[in-house]
C-alpha cells in the first residue's frame, strides 16, 4: 500500500486541505451516501476509511448516525479530531483493518482505495472490509476510473479559495488522466499566495477501473454491486469517479 504521508497532500501539507477542499465541494455525494446508508438501518455505525479531514465523519453525525474514520495521515486526522472528537478517529492504514462484524456500512471516498499497490492488495483490503461489517451491512466506495479519463494530460482546473491573506489567497490546480488502463494519474499544484506556500506533484492511483474493483469485492463475497455515474444514482456512463456499492 502506497504512504499516504509520502505524498505533500496529505502529508507535509495535510494540515492545509480544507483550506483547498472546503466541506462543500462534496456536499451532494455526502448527502447521497448518507441517505443511502439510513436506508440499511441497524444502528447506523460506519466505518469512513481514509476518512481524511473528516468531512464526511461530521455530516454523518450530524445526520444522527455513528461515524468511525480512518487514516494513515496523522496531519489529517489531527484536523479530523477537531471535528468529531479523538474517539472517532484512528492513525492506521486500511491494510490494517482487523474490526469484526463492527460497523452497519463501510465507506471509502476520493479514490482512497486506489493508494492499494495492486489488485492483491485491494482484494485483501475488500475482504477486511467484508469481515467488518455486520450480516447485511453495506459498501460504499468512490474510485477512479481511468477508461473514461483523458490519455494525455489535459489541462488544469483552477480552484480559488479564501485564505489568510483574503479572497482567492488559496489556489489549487488539478487534472486527472489515464497511464493505461488501470492506472490513473492525479496531478496538483497547491499555493498560498499570502504564505509564499506551494507543492506540486502526481499521485499514481492503481487499479483505476470500476469494473475490476467491483470483481474484488464480489470475490470478496459482497453482493447486489451496482456501479453509478454520480450522486443521480444513474448506471456508469462516462464519469471518471464513479460509485460502487455491495451488500454482506
Amino acid at each position: 500500500m502506497i504512504d499516504a504521508n509520502n505524498y505533500q497532500l496529505y502529508g507535509a501539507f495535510g494540515d492545509r486541505y480544507d483550506l483547498h477542499t472546503p466541506a462543500h465541494h462534496y456536499q451532494h455525494d455526502h448527502q447521497f451516501l448518507i441517505q443511502r446508508i439510513q436506508n440499511i438501518g441497524g444502528l447506523g455505525r460506519i466505518l469512513d476509511i481514509g476518512c481524511g479531514t473528516g468531512v464526511f465523519l461530521e455530516k454523518a453525525l450530524a445526520a444522527g448516525l455513528d461515524p468511525i474514520g480512518l487514516d494513515p495521515a496523522p496531519a489529517m486526522l489531527q484536523l479530523a479530531s477537531q471535528k468529531v472528537g479523538m474517539s472517532r478517529v484512528r492513525l492506521r492504514r486500511m491494510q490494517d483493518l482487523d474490526d469484526q462484524q463492527a460497523f452497519n456500512a463501510i465507506t471509502a471516498l476520493s479514490w482512497s482505495l486506489n493508494y492499494c499497490r495492486d489488485y492483491g492488495e485491494l482484494c485483501t483490503v475488500l475482504m477486511r472490509c467484508k469481515e467488518a461489517l455486520h450480516p447485511g451491512g453495506g459498501l460504499f466506495l468512490q474510485v477512479a476510473h481511468a477508461p473514461h479519463a483523458a490519455t494525455q494530460p489535459p489541462d488544469f482546473f483552477v480552484d480559488y479559495e479564501a485564505g489568510p491573506g483574503g479572497p482567492q489567497d488559496i489556489v489549487l490546480k488539478y487534472r486527472f488522466w489515464a497511464a493505461d488502463h488501470q492506472t490513473m494519474m492525479a496531478e496538483y499544484n497547491f499555493e498560498c499566495i499570502s504564505m509564499a506556500d506551494s507543492f506540486r506533484e502526481v499521485h499514481v492511483l492503481q487499479v483505476a477501473d470500476a469494473m475490476l474493483v467491483a470483481s474484488a469485492a464480489e470475490e470478496a463475497g459482497f453482493i447486489d454491486l451496482e456501479i453509478l455515474e454520480g450522486y443521480g444514482g444513474d448506471p456508469l456512463k462516462k464519469a471518471i469517479n464513479p460509485f460502487i456499492f455491495g451488500k454482506v
